[in-house]
């Protein structure tokens, strides 16, 4: 008896190691399939990192603003909140207001922010910062989205953006443009950095 309890809980385990990929894999395709587009304005791109696998990492201008967060005044602690989607007059994401409830109607995000002793909140953390590539276009992608020097001139990158889908509060980065072209066209068009 005690035999075949071992291996239904075995079983049992199994089952739900193999079960939980498939889940999150279905609600990232969710999100993808049905959530709403917005575009979020990169800030200056930071190194991948070659032992997490074959990405660029992103900061956003949505990152950054002057948000009131009433109650948030522990210091130096992260917290949790809700951040309401607005648009700009570009057409570009931006979080218009910080609330601990999450909200019933509107597009939204969960995020973290950080306080330093007030209810004022500067800067919070989007749920996505990076996006995933084939093998081999990370250096070139990076190359294209950071200031390169030419004969001592600093020459800025095209300015780019995210396209991202969002849906009930979860997000996922749907493509990168860079000058108003798909990075996937750059990287067709553009040779590999080796």
């Amino acid at each position: 008896m005690g035999t075949r309890i071992k291996w239904l809980t075995f079983g049992l385990m199994v089952l739900f190691q193999l079960a939980l990929p498939g889940w999150m894999i279905i609600g990232h395709e969710r999100v993808l399939q049905q959530g709403e587009v917005f575009l979020f304005r990169t800030a200056p791109i930071d190194p991948r990192d070659p032992f997490r696998g074959e990405y660029v990492s992103l900061d956003f201008e949505a990152e950054t603003g002057n948000w009131s967060m009433p109650g948030a005044t522990t210091a130096y602690k992260e917290n949790m909140a809700y951040g309401l989607l607005e648009r700009d007059t570009d057409g570009f994401a931006r979080i218009g207001q910080l609330q601990r409830e999450k909200p019933t109607e509107g597009a939204f995000i969960k995020l973290k922010f950080m306080t330093w002793g007030n209810d004022d909140v500067q800067r919070v953390s989007l749920p996505f910062d990076r996006f995933y590539l084939e093998e081999g276009d990370g250096a070139t992608t990076e190359k294209m989205l950071q200031p390169q020097w030419s004969n001592d001139t600093l020459v800025q990158p095209l300015p780019a953006h995210a396209v991202v889908r969002v849906l009930n509060g979860e997000a996922v980065i749907e493509d990168l443009v860079v000058g108003g072209k798909s990075i996937q066209v750059w990287l067709e068009e553009v040779p590999t950095v080796k």
